[in-house]
């Protein structure tokens, strides 16, 4: 049994219009092929002007720049100082708790202690 599809039906349907047109169209073909001949070589011709010519693209790897893809580059830097930065007050912070839940303190801890506690502040002030 012969499979039935969509295009078989219409080439079916419409097969002496196709074979009419394909008969027109070697004739045309036959009478004329310098004009054929012709026009394919200009349209190669156009082609080619086209492609290296008004259809190249001029620096399109390279995205535009704006103001604020650039702050945001700038304020990537100042994050991860930050983060830096905080990482160490948090260490110091344990380290003072230790401290803290001495007892009694001798020169030698009040004298760290100082030091982390200057070195917190100085953290905290310093700008850039």
């Amino acid at each position: 049994m012969k499979k039935v599809t969509v295009l078989s039906e219409l080439r079916a349907e419409f097969s002496s219009l196709i074979e009419r047109m394909q008969r027109v169209l070697a004739a045309f073909t036959a009478k004329n092929p310098k004009p054929i001949f012709c026009v394919m070589v200009a349209l190669m011709f156009c082609s080619l002007f086209l492609c290296f010519t008004l259809l190249r693209l001029k620096n399109a790897a390279e995205p535009k720049k704006t103001k604020v893809l650039s702050k945001i580059e700038g304020n990537l830097g100042e994050i991860g100082t930050t983060a830096g930065k905080l990482q160490r007050v948090i260490e110091i912070r344990s380290v003072l708790q230790v401290l803290l839940a001495k007892d009694s303190l001798d020169k030698k801890d009040s004298l760290l202690m100082e030091q982390l506690l200057l070195e917190i502040d100085r953290s905290m002030t310093n700008k850039k």
